[in-house]
């Protein structure tokens, strides 16, 4: 019985899933997200506790360790290259232990809970009645010296309710549910509208109502992680940037909702497609027009030529540069 429960589940969403993923829900997308430095992920009574590596006051200026940064990105990349997927692994989280939510932490990023018991980017206005955890009674003391000190923006605490994972991590299934549903021409649940609405209410009955409110419930979410637009510095296109882990998160079920396998932006042509295989984050993608192509062709002959004539130049590199970053740390790749 239980297997068969498990199948069942696992079918509804086959209406959600990435055609060009490997059966996977999660979609390849070139979401710029901020450098984290983000360390020393445990989880102690309930709780995920991490902290931030200190950095160092220069003149105006703090200066973080870039390698903490790379690192963090490289362990993404590995997950993403054994076929993991940020979506899929988070959806399994309201039913799995602790142990679990803190492999995921260390793989993917932490949700920056602030004393609101929200992630720390939020917006205030969500413009739909979200059933939000509920607030922290007596929040712990924010993050000192956090690397944003943006007036909108509220504080990390560094302690973070696994109860407010997994709450997360139900109305993440609960909108693909009923995305997939609403896909079949089917009416949402009213278990899966219980876990998104406040008061556990359901939309009317009438197929309208329900894709007006999905697509509320899916903007409020993208408002939690504060995605937005962004001018690309190399292409001087348009992209979009946003929180870490809940934005990207965030975007993932927006694409998944609207049956997309993904957008990224093309350096050669500044316009979005979507990608057939892994992209690279923050680095260079092109997409299948034959002059794109042929502009890749020769960006990587250049490459190799380089690093035939300077071998000593990529020491240590692991990534690719993509534009100037908007801060100061001590890693050229992460520098202005």
């Amino acid at each position: 019985m239980l297997r068969d429960a498990a199948k069942s589940e696992r079918e509804r969403l086959d209406s959600v899933r990435n055609s060009r993923g490997a059966n996977r829900i999660t979609r390849p997308i070139d979401l710029r997200r901020r450098w984290t430095y983000v360390t020393d992920v445990s989880v102690q009574k309930g709780y995920l506790i991490w902290k931030q590596v200190p950095p160092k006051r220069s003149g105006n200026h703090w200066i973080f360790n870039g390698e903490v940064a790379r690192e963090a990105i490289m362990t993404r990349h590995e997950g993403e290259r054994d076929g993991r997927g940020i979506l899929d692994e988070f959806l399994l989280l309201c039913d799995c232990d602790d142990e679990a939510i803190v492999r995921y932490a260390r793989t993917w990023g932490v949700l920056e809970l602030c004393a609101h018991n929200l992630p720390s980017c939020h917006e205030f206005s969500l413009g739909a009645p979200l059933r939000l955890p509920s607030p922290i009674p007596k929040p712990p003391a924010a993050i000192r010296h956090w690397f944003h000190e943006d007036p909108r923006q509220c504080t990390p605490t560094g302690r973070e309710a696994l109860a407010t994972w997994r709450h997360f991590s139900e109305q993440a299934r609960a909108l693909l549910n009923i995305a997939a549903d609403l896909q079949r021409a089917h009416l949402g649940s009213r278990e899966d509208w219980g876990k998104l609405l406040q008061h556990r209410v359901s939309p009317a009955s009438t197929l309208t109502a329900h894709r007006s409110c999905l697509r509320d419930a899916i903007e409020a979410w993208l408002k939690l992680g504060r995605v937005k637009p962004a001018i690309d510095d190399l292409t001087t296109g348009i992209t979009w940037t946003g929180a870490d882990l809940f934005g990207e998160i965030a975007v993932q079920i927006a694409l998944a909702a609207k049956a997309m396998d993904g957008q990224v932006l093309c350096v050669a042509c500044g316009k979005q497609y979507q990608p057939k295989r892994l992209v690279i984050r923050r680095g260079f993608n092109y997409c299948a027009k034959i002059k794109c192509q042929r502009e890749a062709a020769a960006a990587r002959a250049k490459r190799y030529r380089d690093r035939k004539k300077f071998p000593d130049r990529e020491h240590g590199r692991g990534l690719p540069y993509r534009g100037v970053y908007g801060g100061t740390t001590d890693d050229p790749l992460f520098s202005q």
